[in-house]
């Protein structure tokens, strides 16, 4: 299996060539590496890159109040930076869209 460059952020997955097929994030996205979007993988549900774990779920707990180590231990399988630079994009996405104005 080819590996394909990630993104330079640390929280970045390292995916292979054959797992981005059909992946709406290639090499060279920002979010490259941290989710992914495949139409073909849970109905094209953003998930956190290299597991079918829905992004919304990291919200979901967030929304009900629990800790990030809470989510950490309901999905061993996502790593702590990882869950950080979702948090991060967003924040920034939604400031920078409101102070650019």
């Amino acid at each position: 299996m080819t590996q394909v460059a990630a993104n330079p952020s640390p929280a970045a997955r390292h995916l292979s060539a054959d797992a981005i097929v059909g992946d709406l994030i290639q090499p060279g996205h920002p979010l490259f590496g941290i989710i992914w979007v495949n139409p073909k993988r849970l109905s094209g549900t953003p998930c956190f890159a290299g597991t079918r774990v829905p992004v919304k779920s990291l919200f979901d707990h967030v929304e009900a109040g629990d800790a990030m180590q809470t989510f950490l231990d309901d999905f061993p399988g996502i790593p702590r930076e990882q869950a950080v630079a979702v948090l991060d994009m967003s924040r920034s996405r939604l400031l920078d869209e409101w102070t650019s104005r």
